[in-house]
Parts: structure tokens; C-alpha cells; sequence
């Protein structure tokens, strides 16, 4: 987990969104979540941070989790994402996982999308 970055990103949008409603843009953000990306579920330091996290941010959390993974570092390594490469490129319980964990976060993602979209 990399919690300055997120505390960072998150004062940059607020330093753009600032100026650009300032100018007079309505701003309507519909939805706004956290998605837990390279997690370790039996790192116990990580799993009390994300339960902390729940704790204080429970509606702005996404659910799913993006799971650490050799499969997706190695795909990054070939610059291609863990959709662009072949299964059999790697163990297949370590891409099965991690696709896994990938398909949850983005269905997720997708269900928020529609849902502002007014489709379900």
C-alpha cells in the first residue's frame, strides 16, 4: 500500500479541481473509490491497513482488491498488461489468480460506470 502516493494524487486533483471550478465548471463527481492495488492478503501490517482504511472510507472503497502478483509484474515487464499476454506464459494457478483479482476490481469498476450511465 502506498499511502503517501494516494495522499499526493489526492491533493493534485484537489489543486485542479480547485482552479477549474473556480473558472466556473460545474464539477459533478458521481463516485469516487479506492482500489486496493498490489495486495498481500497474509501480510498482516497490509491487512490491519486495509481494515483501517475500511474502517474509516467504508462507501469510498471499492470492494475487490488487485492482488500482488509475479504474473502481473512480468507482464508489465514485457510493457503489456496480464489481458495482452498468454496464460501459458505463466504458472497458471499464479495468472488464474491474479486475472481473477483483475476481473473483480474491473467489474466493479464497470458496475459503478453503468450505474451513472443509468444502465444496470
Amino acid at each position: 500500500l502506498d499511502i503517501m502516493s494516494m495522499s499526493q494524487f489526492l491533493m493534485m486533483l484537489g489543486g485542479i479541481m480547485g482552479p477549474v471550478a473556480e473558472a466556473g465548471a460545474e464539477m459533478r463527481v458521481q463516485w469516487f473509490r479506492y482500489l486496493i492495488t498490489r495486495f498481500e492478503p497474509t501480510d498482516i501490517p497490509q491487512a490491519q491497513m486495509v481494515g483501517f482504511m475500511q474502517s474509516m472510507f467504508a462507501q469510498q472503497m471499492l470492494r475487490n482488491h488487485v492482488l500482488k502478483s509475479t504474473a502481473i509484474s512480468d507482464a508489465s515487464i514485457k510493457k503489456q498488461t496480464l489481458y495482452e499476454v498468454e496464460r501459458g506464459e505463466f504458472v497458471r494457478a499464479t495468472y488464474d489468480r491474479a486475472i481473477e483479482s483483475l476481473n473483480a476490481a474491473n467489474a466493479e469498476i464497470v458496475e459503478l460506470i453503468h450505474g451513472v450511465w443509468g444502465r444496470k
